[in-house]
């Protein structure tokens, strides 16, 4: 086979060269010899054409029917079998039983991968749905957060509506006191301190003890009559003790009331010492007073006090 190829495209290349020179006598020859030459180069073509194998001739068709645009001819190719390439499958073995026992280890694996998917699809399923709470849960507070906004803004208009109805509060207390009515307030006042002119020294220590109690003093009392040590009632304010000596005089108060306040309080451990007198105090009074950190609370002051308390 291979030496019939090689004698056949011998055989192509000298046909060929014979054609080239009868091309390039065909320009400068005679009349006869043209006709000569274009007989030889078919004639050259038809014996190449008898000696091309079947394969080649069948692609010379195919391209003429396509050219021509008849219909196609199918151009295929033998391949030659190799003789001498064998498969031995002598040593591939599997009998029934091991190709059961395969499938199944393939098939529990493939259940299990299954399985493994499933669980997945579970666990996919499950976190969309808490991611839903969630969502759920956050439109929530942001809900509550507003609501709380909402309110805190109420709370502030409420407040600032207190706010005016006390501004309001102490403009009407205001015009309720006026200069009339504290003049009335005064007049009741000094009424009321005309008749406590004429009590006795026991009765102007239960007033006093009275009037602490409405001007908001606790454990207000009297301590005993004749070994008073100087003090006549007892009071507390806050942690402020007092210790209050009552003197009610006709005429102005002197320094030895100051005196005996001053020495009161280290005896009953007050803090703070008070004369508190329906008169006046004279100046050596009030410059030991301030000596000794005493208060002096004479007729003005009290009268202030009873304007306080009236109702």
């Amino acid at each position: 086979m291979k030496t019939w190829n090689t004698i056949r495209r011998c055989l192509y290349i000298l046909i060929a060269i014979s054609m080239v020179t009868g091309i390039s006598e065909f320009k400068t020859s005679e009349l006869n010899i043209w006709i000569t030459q274009i007989l030889s180069v078919f004639t050259t073509l038809l014996l190449i054409y008898i000696i091309m194998p079947s394969r080649e001739r069948n692609l010379l068709k195919t391209i003429y029917f396509n050219l021509t645009g008849r219909k196609s001819f199918i151009f295929k190719i033998k391949y030659n079998k190799h003789e001498n390439l064998k498969y031995d499958d002598s040593k591939v073995e599997m009998n029934q039983e091991s190709f059961y026992q395969q499938s199944n280890k393939f098939n529990q694996k493939i259940e299990q991968l299954q399985m493994q998917k499933n669980s997945l699809e579970e666990t996919i399923d499950s976190m969309n749905a808490y991611k839903q709470k969630l969502s759920q849960q956050v439109n929530e507070i942001n809900k509550i957060y507003q609501d709380l906004s909402y309110l805190k803004n109420e709370k502030n208009d409420l407040l600032n509506e207190v706010d005016e109805l006390k501004q309001k509060k102490e403009k009407l207390k205001a015009k309720t006191l006026s200069s009339q009515y504290t003049e009335f307030l005064q007049y009741q006042a000094k009424k009321k301190l005309n008749n406590i002119d004429n009590f006795d020294g026991y009765q102007f220590e239960n007033f006093t003890c009275k009037l602490l109690s409405k001007l908001g003093f606790q454990d207000v009392k009297l301590t005993k009559g004749s070994s008073d040590y100087g003090i006549d009632v007892l009071a507390k304010n806050g942690d402020t003790t007092y210790g209050f000596q009552c003197k009610l005089y006709s005429s102005p108060v002197g320094i030895k009331a100051v005196q005996e306040v001053s020495s009161g309080i280290e005896y009953y451990k007050c803090k703070k010492a008070i004369v508190i007198s329906n008169s006046y105090f004279t100046p050596h009074a009030i410059t030991a007073s301030k000596e000794l950190n005493v208060d002096l609370w004479n007729r003005d002051k009290l009268l202030d006090l009873l304007t306080e308390i009236i109702e």
